[in-house]
């Protein structure tokens, strides 16, 4: 080798150093993957403009509802409940009548909102997402943060029967075979989304308490602000809390929680911040710690 030669690579490789360290460097003026999150201020506007189809996803509506919004109880709805695995996901024949039901059309533009943390909003989401549908977005603050701004309605609005059809994406989902292998992967990261008590075993919710093997923790809520109408932190704030927990974008990543409903969250989450290699866990807490076959950690 000439030293000439030598000289370019070294010359390379530190170019490419310094590229890379610029490139992490840089502060996230927005979420990568903007569209995923609409503002009421937006979503006003978008109301005016256009075709939106609005799912008010809260448990009960009270007679507060978004314009336009029709109402589906996503967590409760969503639960299958004749599955061994407490809360787990309805099947897709059930969940593409349910749709069909509530109107929704293949081409549609969907926004999602509830009471403002958007677990519920995200428990849909992840639904569509892993059903094939792929123009939802979640409204920040839900809502609490339409009203701060805009009226709302009495009553739900009422839709004819949709064409909605089932397209599953197995990439977006995974089972408890899969979570045991890739606990001791490399290149996967378990993001275990519970509560602290939960993944240290102090808050029994299963015949076995603790975590995953390698898991990483991280409490679905530390993405949101802590005070007033629970926004989503900033691109750059989220980015940093997953940096220093080691959640990096080279990597699969698979959040669950006990029933799937907060790993949601994490899933939105995610998705919302350009992490394109992601699978959720649906059967959770709920079927891992009630797995004899389960290796657990405390």
């Amino acid at each position: 080798m000439t030293l000439r030669y030598l000289s370019i690579l070294i010359l390379t490789a530190l170019f490419s150093a310094c590229s890379s360290a610029n490139e992490q460097s840089e502060t996230l003026t927005q979420y990568p993957n903007a569209q995923l999150l609409v503002e009421a201020t937006e979503l006003h506007s978008l109301l005016e403009e256009e075709n939106i189809f609005l799912i008010d996803a809260r448990e009960e509506t009270g007679d507060s509802l978004i314009p336009g919004a029709i109402h589906f109880s996503a967590i409760e709805k969503l639960t299958d409940p004749d599955h061994p695995v407490q809360s787990y996901l309805i099947g897709p024949e059930t969940f593409e009548r349910m749709m069909q039901e509530i109107g929704l059309n293949n081409d549609d533009r969907v926004v999602i909102y509830d009471q403002g943390n958007s677990l519920a909003s995200a428990r849909l989401f992840y639904a569509l997402d892993y059903y094939g549908f792929s123009n939802a977005s979640v409204l920040n603050g839900g809502i609490q943060g339409w009203t701060a701004a805009y009226p709302v309605d009495d009553r739900p609005a009422e839709l004819s029967p949709g064409n909605f059809s089932v397209d599953v994406q197995e990439s977006k989902f995974c089972d408890l075979s899969y979570v045991m292998e890739a606990s001791n992967d490399p290149d996967k990261i378990i993001f275990d989304a519970r509560s602290e008590d939960e993944y240290t075993g102090a808050d029994e919710r299963a015949e076995q308490s603790g975590h995953i093997p390698n898991a990483v923790h991280l409490e679905w809520s530390n993405v949101l602000t802590e005070e007033g109408i629970p926004y989503f932190k900033t691109a750059q704030d989220i980015q940093d809390i997953y940096d220093s927990h080691g959640i990096t974008r080279d990597k699969e990543i698979i959040p669950h929680c006990h029933t799937n409903v907060r790993g949601s969250h994490a899933y939105f989450t995610l998705r919302l911040m350009g992490y394109d290699s992601v699978r959720a866990y649906e059967g959770s807490w709920s079927e891992y710690g009630n797995s004899q076959n389960a290796v657990v950690e405390q």
